[in-house]
């Protein structure tokens, strides 16, 4: 009876701890990072959706795309992005690439809920040129989380909608990639990472590992991220100090720093803001 217990309690220890390690391997861990703290210019708005190129961080404020720059280790005061991005309507989830001159972002369409766009940094005029919708990555559905790597070689989308005869009530990861006339038709990229439950966003780590949010197991009622070595694999829980049980969604990182969109987060303003961190070098 003892060797059962002690074989049950290794059991234990190696899907708590070993495991996941194995799984995070390829991704960040938490001695990468300095104190996950609020950011400095989070305010009692809707603050969600990071990314971060470079040295400066773009995000949704209110449904409108921001932008500010760490400078002499200060962050700059955020300003809309400038350039007809913002609109009436909700501009959400930006993804800049391409040396930060490529600018790629959810709108919503009172006609197809939110499709997605892309944009490219005008040096003339020093704004964002006029965007336009990109048909072969939008659906009739509800389109919302764009992931595109620098060289716009491949695409990772979130949407309600779908690009084959399937059906879904959820949203899924799709997977485009650019072709001699465009982006080529998404295709769903299946289990274990689309499970039947809302996939909001994606992020993709420099290794291949795939970041996503939501509420993956049962009875969870709020959302956390989780991490897969790559598209084939089973999403796991991040740790602490990257999820608490704050509702951590959308994380965004680069050589310099990590940002995750929390709501209720201790250190925070309130309601649904950012947290970021330094990169220990």
């Amino acid at each position: 009876m003892l060797v059962k217990k002690r074989n049950a309690l290794w059991l234990m220890l190696l899907f708590v701890f070993v495991l996941p390690a194995l799984v995070n391997a390829n991704g960040i861990t938490s001695d990468m990072w300095g104190e996950i703290k609020a950011w400095d210019h989070s305010t009692q708005a809707v603050e969600r959706m990071p990314w971060v190129y470079g040295n400066t961080l773009y995000y949704a404020k209110d449904y409108d795309i921001y932008s500010s720059t760490f400078e002499n280790g200060v962050w700059s005061e955020p300003q809309p992005v400038p350039g007809p991005i913002n609109t009436g309507a909700n501009e959400i989830n930006p993804c800049v690439v391409g040396g930060g001159k490529v600018l790629y972002f959810a709108r919503h369409d009172p006609f197809s809920d939110y499709d997605f766009y892309r944009s490219e940094w005008d040096e003339e005029t020093h704004q964002w040129g006029e965007p336009e919708v990109i048909d072969a990555l939008s659906t009739d559905g509800q389109e919302w989380k764009i992931w595109v790597d620098e060289n716009e070689t491949v695409a990772y989308i979130t949407t309600k909608g779908t690009f084959d005869d399937s059906t879904t009530e959820v949203r899924n990861v799709w997977k485009s990639t650019m072709e001699a006339d465009g982006w080529s038709t998404p295709i769903s990229i299946g289990e274990p990472i689309n499970s039947g439950v809302n996939v909001w966003s994606i992020f993709v780590g420099p290794e291949g590992e795939i970041y996503v949010d939501g509420m993956r197991e049962l009875a969870l009622t709020h959302y956390e991220l989780y991490v897969a070595t790559d598209e084939n694999s089973e999403p796991v829980l991040l740790g602490a100090p990257f999820n608490t049980k704050a509702n951590e969604r959308e994380m965004a990182f680069n050589e310099n720093f990590l940002f995750i969109c929390a709501q209720n987060r201790e250190g925070g303003v309130g309601g649904y803001c950012l947290f970021y961190a330094e990169r220990i070098k």
